[in-house]
C-alpha cells in the first residue's frame, strides 16, 4: 500500500497537481516531521505505539485539520486498511473523500490473534469511514465481489487496478547478484513478506521436486527462519537462496534475469500482488495460485499470461514450473502476454484516468450533498 501511495503520488506530482501525504513514521517515538520530495509534501505523524502492525497517532485529528486549513484540498485520498479510520468524524464534511479499498482485515485466515479480538471494534469506525466516503476504489472484481466489508457499499464503488510506473524500474547493469548453482536462464524468482499467507513452504517444497532449477526467494518477515530451517532439513542450501530483504536495483536484476515469476499465495491475505505487476513489466511468465475472492488470478490471467494452480499445492507448483521452463516457446508466448497486459491495464499513467474520473465523481456528489 505505501508503495501504491508513493507511486500514485509522484504520478500525480507530474500531472501538475499538487499533493500533500499525511502518514505515519516507521518506528515509535521519532517526533512529526514535514519534507517535500520530488514536489510532494509530506508530514510523517508521531507514533506513539503500534499493535500487531498498526500505528497509533493521535495527533491524526490535529494534523488533518490544520493540513486542511492550510492546503485546501479538492478530494482527500484515504487508502485502508489504516487507523485513519478511527478519526472519520474530524474529515470535513465539505470535502469529499475517496476511499482506497486495498484489503479486508479481520478475516479468519489472520493468524494474529490480536487482530481477530480488535477488529469487531475496528469495523464500527471502519463502516463509518465507507458511510462517509463519497465513493470508493476497489482494486478488483473478484475482490470486490467477495468483500463482505463492501457489501453494503457497492454502489460506491468502482474497479481500478493497481498500477506502477514503469520508469521506477529502469535496469541497472552491474548490481551485484549473489548467484545460485546453476544457470541464470533457470531461475525462479519469487518476493514478498515472509507471512503466513505468501506459501513459501510451498514453493520450497516444489523445489525440492526440481532439482535442476534455481530459486530465489527474496524478502523478509516472521516466517523467515521456518523457511529457512526447511530449506535446511530438506538440503536445499545450493538450490534455494534466501537473500532475505533486497534493495530495490537488486530486485530489478532479478526480475531480469529470472525465467518466470512464482508467487505462491494461500490465502486472499494477497489481496492484488502487485509483485506479479512488476514481473509482468519485465515480460515473464507468472504463475500464481487460484485463492477465492482474490485478485491475483485476474492479475495473472490462466493460460494467457502463465498458470494459475490450487493454493497449498507444492505438486501442482512444480508441475506448472516444470511445463514453463519445458517450453521456451510457451515461455516466451506468456511473457509477451503478460508486457501487453501490463502496458493496456497496470501501467500507471493508464490507470490514473480512472482515478481522476472517481474524484470528479465524488466532487460532484459532494456539491450536491
Amino acid at each position: 500500500m505505501e508503495r501504491h501511495v508513493c507511486d500514485l503520488a509522484t504520478e500525480q506530482v507530474a500531472n501538475g497537481h499538487q499533493v500533500h501525504v499525511l502518514c505515519y513514521h516507521g518506528s515509535p517515538g521519532i517526533p512529526r516531521t514535514r519534507e517535500s520530495d520530488n514536489g510532494i509534501e509530506i508530514t510523517r505523524l508521531h507514533v506513539r505505539a503500534k499493535i500487531s502492525f498498526a500505528p497509533l497517532a493521535p495527533g491524526f485529528a490535529r494534523e488533518l485539520h490544520l493540513l486542511c486549513q492550510e492546503f485546501h484540498p479538492h478530494v482527500i485520498h484515504v487508502h485502508l486498511p489504516n487507523p485513519a479510520v478511527l478519526f472519520t468524524m474530524f474529515f470535513p464534511a465539505n470535502i469529499p473523500l475517496v476511499v482506497h479499498w486495498h484489503a479486508d482485515v479481520g478475516g479468519n485466515g489472520s493468524t494474529n490473534r490480536f487482530v481477530r479480538m480488535a477488529y469487531p471494534a475496528y469495523a464500527l469506525f471502519e463502516r463509518a469511514m465507507l458511510r462517509r466516503a463519497n465513493a470508493i476504489i476497489a482494486t478488483s472484481l473478484p475482490y470486490l465481489e467477495y468483500s463482505p466489508h463492501l457489501r453494503n457499499f457497492r454502489d460506491k464503488c468502482t474497479v481500478i487496478p493497481l498500477g506502477i510506473r514503469p520508469k521506477n524500474y529502469s535496469y541497472q547493469a552491474g548490481i551485484d547478484v549473489p548467484q545460485t548453482s546453476g544457470s541464470p536462464s533457470s531461475m525462479v524468482f519469487s518476493l514478498g513478506r515472509f507471512t503466513f499467507y505468501k506459501g513459501f513452504e510451498y514453493l520450497v517444497r516444489a523445489a525440492q521436486q526440481l532439482p535442476q532449477t534455481n530459486f530465489v526467494i527474496a524478502g523478509e518477515g516472521e516466517t523467515l527462519p521456518a523457511i529457512r530451517k526447511l530449506v535446511h532439513e530438506l538440503g536445499l542450501e545450493h538450490q534455494v537462496l534466501l537473500p532475505g530483504a533486497i534493495s530495490h536495483d537488486h530486485m530489478v536484476r532479478l526480475m531480469n534475469d529470472c525465467t518466470l515469476f512464482c508467487l505462491s499465495s494461500i490465502d486472499r491475505g494477497e489481496a492484488f500482488g502487485i509483485v506479479l505487476l512488476e514481473a509482468m513489466l519485465f515480460g515473464k511468465p507468472l504463475i500464481s495460485t487460484d485463492i477465492p475472492g482474490s485478485g491475483t488470478g485476474w492479475v495473472n490471467q490462466h493460460e494467457q499470461t502463465g498458470l494459475v494452480v490450487p493454493p497449498m499445492d507444492a505438486p501442482a507448483l512444480a508441475k506448472a514450473i516444470q511445463r514453463i521452463l519445458k517450453n521456451p516457446e510457451l515461455a516466451t508466448q506468456y511473457g509477451q502476454a503478460a508486457k501487453r497486459r501490463f502496458d493496456t491495464t497496470f501501467d500507471l499513467s493508464v490507470t490514473m484516468n480512472a482515478v481522476y474520473s472517481v474524484y470528479e465523481q465524488a466532487m460532484g456528489i459532494s456539491q450536491k450533498s
